[in-house]
């Protein structure tokens, strides 16, 4: 066996293996570092950079962490201070101040009433033989409608003829009579007693004559009767009675019944404090216009007029009747329907009007919040005219041309910061743009989706000055929509301010620039109007900065 076999050296000593050849430490630190610079690159990847998550409310809901993880020193503390104070803008729904007319309208429920509801009987008795009419139908004044049995009522005509024909003849002879007793009496060969005995006689003729000619046209009547006909025209309902059956005058529901109802008139009830207005209107105007709608208020069901108020006032509900008449030739109204009915008392003209929803409520009255030029919003009480569905007319407080609030107040207080639809909308899309980075860094920028930083410090409240200037022009624009131009003075007016945006948008941030602009482009506007013009420009602007 050889010295390698036996696992034993020269010396007798067991064989040991050399150790492994061990890895240079430079080497260790540079896999070290490499590690750490890629994974602070990643960090750098999934950071967006310049906007927190969240947007500008994660930004201050963020420096408002930072305050409050920094509590035991004092700039953790001002961090925090600082992260409650600083609000993000709110973005806000705007509407401008405009005139416009507002009608003074009253509306009431009402109930629609037939302009005549008559219930046709019978005026005599006898056995119904024909119905000439169809239910439902519409009819006119005189129209035959039924027909009794007229048979009894000929016989009785008949004997009431015979019997003036009777007595006609017995009054004749006693006429002839009495001209032979006065030829008599004239050659004294009768006494006048005999006479004047043949006079009464021939009065008493006469009168049993008139008589039976009464009694003649009585028959007649009865026969007329006999034919049922339409006292108004209308439209008739439900037939009450079946031809066979016998019937009088004394029918409690009638034959039919017929509703007049082209026209056709609602009743309605008006509040007390209502009626000198409208009363005074109606002596002017000889009738108010008044609209007929169906009970959820959205369709127009006639146009018509109120053309008369009651006489009295009901006590217990402070109100007055009133009636108005209306065209139903389709028969869209019909009898004791319940109908919403407005009436136009009068119509505020020219007056500054903006949406209902602009204004709010507070302990000291009523309010709106205007945009300032600086963005910020201020609480402008204001004196609330007579509105009209969603549009509310402003008696005091507010000028054409004014950008109020309409969405997003709630959020809001004096002085807050908010952001216009247009400008949000602009904002983000800039927010949400991807870099223009090259190469794999730029296609893995884009994939983790970075934001601009210019865009994000414009989303979170920097360059607010930007649509201040455009507003201004929106206010001028209103105040010159009262002058009444000419369609030259409108096509350079649109040509200025178009030429002044077009160079605020260069002007970029700078409000000053901005604002020399704007200046400028109003006195080139101010330069094409006339005398006129311009001084009732000059009282407008200066109604508008008072109020």
């Amino acid at each position: 066996m050889s010295e390698s076999q036996s696992g034993q050296t020269p010396a007798g000593q067991p064989y040991r293996a050399p150790p492994p050849g061990r890895r240079p430490a430079w080497r260790t630190v540079l896999w070290i570092a490499l590690a750490i610079a890629v994974a602070g690159v990643i960090a750098y990847l999934l950071t967006p950079h310049g906007q927190p998550a969240g947007g500008p409310a994660g930004a201050a809901g963020a420096r408002g962490a930072a305050g409050r993880a920094g509590g035991r020193g004092g700039a953790g503390r001002a961090g925090g201070a600082g992260g409650a104070t600083r609000r993000p803008p709110t973005v806000v729904g705007v509407a401008t101040a405009a005139l416009g007319d507002i009608p003074i309208q009253v509306t009431a429920l009402g109930t629609v009433t037939p302009q005549a509801n008559v219930t046709v009987q019978s005026q005599i008795s006898g056995t119904l033989t024909n119905v000439y009419f169809q239910e439902g139908q519409s009819v006119r004044k005189g129209q035959l409608l039924a027909l009794v049995d007229v048979r009894p009522y000929q016989v009785a005509l008949m004997q009431a003829q015979g019997q003036l024909q009777r007595d006609q003849a017995a009054l004749d002879e006693a006429r002839l009579d009495l001209v032979r007793y006065r030829t008599l009496l004239s050659q004294d060969s009768i006494a006048r007693q005999q006479v004047d005995i043949q006079a009464a006689t021939v009065k008493q003729d006469e009168g049993v004559v008139k008589t039976d000619q009464a009694q003649v046209a009585s028959a007649r009547l009865n026969i007329a009767y006999c034919h049922i006909v339409a006292p108004v025209p209308g439209r008739v309902g439900l037939r009450q009675v079946d031809p066979g059956n016998f019937i009088s005058s004394n029918l409690a529901n009638g034959v039919v019944v017929i509703n007049e109802v082209d026209p056709i008139t609602v009743i309605f009830t008006l509040p007390e404090d209502s009626i000198p207005q409208v009363a005074l209107r109606m002596a002017s105007q000889h009738g108010l216009p008044a609209t007929a709608f169906d009970r959820t208020g959205t369709t127009t069901l006639a146009q018509g007029q109120l053309y008369t108020l009651d006489n009295e006032i009901d006590t217990t509900t402070g109100t007055v009747k009133a009636r108005a008449r209306f065209s139903n030739p389709s028969g869209t109204l019909f009898p004791n329907q319940f109908v919403n009915v407005t009436v136009l008392v009068d119509t505020l003209k020219n007056a500054v009007t903006v949406p209902a929803v602009a204004i709010r409520h507070g302990p000291q009255g009523d309010f709106v919040y205007v945009i300032q030029d600086d963005s910020t919003v201020k609480v402008t009480p204001v004196k609330v005219g007579p509105a009209q569905g969603e549009t509310a007319s402003i008696a005091s407080g507010l000028a054409v041309g004014d950008q109020v609030v309409t969405d997003g107040g709630d959020r809001l207080s004096d002085g807050s910061r908010v952001v216009l639809p247009q400008d949000a909308a602009r904002m983000a899309a800039a927010f949400n743009k991807k870099p223009k980075a090259t190469g794999i860094l730029g296609w893995i920028e884009g994939l983790f989706g970075h934001k601009d930083q210019t865009a994000a410090n414009a989303y979170s409240g920097q360059g607010s000055q930007s649509s201040g200037a455009g507003r201004g022009a929106g206010r001028m624009q209103a105040l010159l929509a009262t002058l009444n131009l000419t369609a030259d003075q409108q096509a350079k007016v649109k040509a200025i301010f178009a030429d002044a945006r077009t160079k605020a948008a260069a002007a970029g941030d700078d409000p000053d620039a901005r604002r020399t602009i704007m200046q400028t482009a109003n006195s080139q506007v101010e330069a094409l109007l006339t005398p006129d013009q311009k001084a009732r420009f000059e009282a407008a602007r200066a109604q508008a900065r008072a109020a």
